[in-house]
C-alpha cells in the first residue's frame, strides 16, 4: 500500500505517518508540504520518500494507492477533490470540508467515482470507546459527555465566526462520539452563550431509538477534558475520564464480602500500551487501508460524518436565534 501525504506538520509527523508505518505492507512514497523546512523534515524521517510542494504534482508523479490529507484545514476540500478527480482513495483529517454543502459535493463525487474515503475521527477507535461499546451491549439509555478545552478563542481556519471554528475543531469529535455510540439523531436542542471569546454550550441530542445524550462543552477550561457517564442496560453506570480509564457500577451486583454498595469495577490502560492503539489512530488508519485494499466504503467515509455536519449546522442556526433555547428535528 503506497501512500502520499499532503501536509507534514505536527499531526502527520507525530501521529499519522508513524502510525501508518506500523501497519503491515504500508509504504510512504511521497510527501507534499509548501513549507521547505517541513520538506526537509520529511526527508530526515523518510529518506527514500519523494517530496513535493504541490499536491497535484505528487499525485500525478507517484504511483500512489491512496492519499492522506493532513495539511491546514482550509486546503482539505480542494485537495480531497483533486484526489477524487483522479479516482484516488483519500483520507482527510478533520474537518474534511468547510461546510455541509462542500461535504455533500465530496460525498457525491466519491459515490460517482467509486472511491474509498476516510475522515480522521480517531475517537471512534480509541481503546476506551471500544470497551464502552462492548460494555453497553447495544443497550444505551442515556449519555452525559463533558468536553472542555482552552481554544479556539478567536476565529481560525479561515472561518470568520468563532462558534463555527469551535464546532469544526472541537465539537466535531464529541458529536461524532455520541452519534457513533447512540445511532441516528432525531432532534437537536441547544442552549448556551457565545459572547466575545467565551463559548459555553449545552447540547441535547435525542436519537431515533429513544436514547438521549447531553453534551456540555466550552472553550473556558485551561486543559482538555473529555469525560462521560453512560447509563446502559437499565442498571449499569459506565464512567470514563480523559479516554484513559473506565469505571463500571451495577445495581444488584455483589462485590467483596457480598457488599452491593460503594463498589465498582475499573479498568485503565497498561503503561506499555501503544499510544496509536490507545488514541484510536491505529484503528482509523487500519480501517481506511483495509477498505482501500478491499475496494469498499470505509466505516469512516465522508458520508459517515454527514450526521455530525448536520448537527453542527443546526447548532449554528439555533445559536443565531435571539432566544438561544431551541429545538429542531434533525431530518
Amino acid at each position: 500500500m503506497k501512500l502520499g501525504f499532503v501536509g507534514f506538520g505536527a499531526q502527520a509527523q507525530e501521529n499519522l505517518v508513524p502510525c501508518c508505518l506500523t501497519l503491515a505492507g504500508v509504504e510512504v512514497l511521497g510527501i507534499c508540504d509548501q513549507n521547505p523546512a517541513r520538506r526537509q523534515d520529511a526527508l530526515k524521517m523518510l529518506p527514500s520518500a519523494r517530496v513535493f510542494s504541490d499536491a497535484a504534482t505528487m499525485m500525478d508523479s507517484c504511483d500512489l494507492d491512496a492519499v492522506v490529507v493532513a495539511c491546514y484545514p482550509s486546503g482539505h476540500y480542494e485537495i480531497a477533490c483533486q484526489a477524487l478527480d483522479r479516482r484516488l482513495p483519500v483520507f482527510v483529517e478533520k474537518p474534511p470540508a468547510p461546510s455541509i454543502g462542500h461535504l455533500d459535493k465530496m460525498i457525491e463525487s466519491a459515490r460517482h467515482s467509486g472511491v474509498t474515503t476516510g475522515v480522521g475521527m480517531n475517537f471512534r477507535y480509541a481503546s476506551v470507546t471500544k470497551r464502552l461499546k462492548a460494555l453497553c451491549e447495544e443497550q444505551v439509555n442515556s449519555v452525559t459527555l463533558r468536553h472542555f478545552c482552552s481554544k479556539p478563542t478567536t476565529p481560525f481556519w479561515d472561518h470568520t465566526c468563532l462558534l463555527k471554528s469551535f464546532l469544526y475543531s472541537q465539537s466535531i469529535h464529541s458529536l461524532d462520539f455520541l452519534i457513533n455510540l447512540c445511532g441516528t439523531v432525531r432532534q437537536v436542542t441547544t442552549v448556551g452563550e457565545n459572547i466575545g471569546e467565551r463559548i459555553v454550550l449545552t447540547i441535547v441530542l435525542t436519537f431515533q431509538n429513544g436514547v438521549t445524550a447531553s453534551l456540555v462543552t466550552s472553550n473556558t477550561c485551561p486543559h482538555f477534558v473529555f469525560d462521560f457517564d453512560v447509563i446502559a442496560m437499565g442498571s449499569r453506570l459506565i464512567s470514563s475520564s480523559a479516554l484513559w480509564s473506565i469505571t463500571v457500577s451495577e445495581v444488584g451486583k455483589a462485590y467483596h464480602l457480598d457488599e452491593a454498595k460503594r463498589w465498582s469495577d475499573s479498568w485503565e490502560h497498561s503503561p506499555l500500551a501503544s499510544g496509536f492503539e490507545r488514541s484510536g489512530y491505529a484503528g482509523q488508519m487500519n480501517e481506511f487501508i483495509c477498505a482501500v485494499r478491499e475496494q469498499r466504503e470505509s466505516e469512516i467515509s465522508f458520508a459517515s460524518v454527514r450526521p455530525v455536519y448536520n448537527c453542527m449546522a443546526i447548532i449554528e442556526e439555533q445559536m443565531a436565534q435571539p432566544v438561544q433555547a431551541l429545538s429542531r428535528i434533525a431530518s
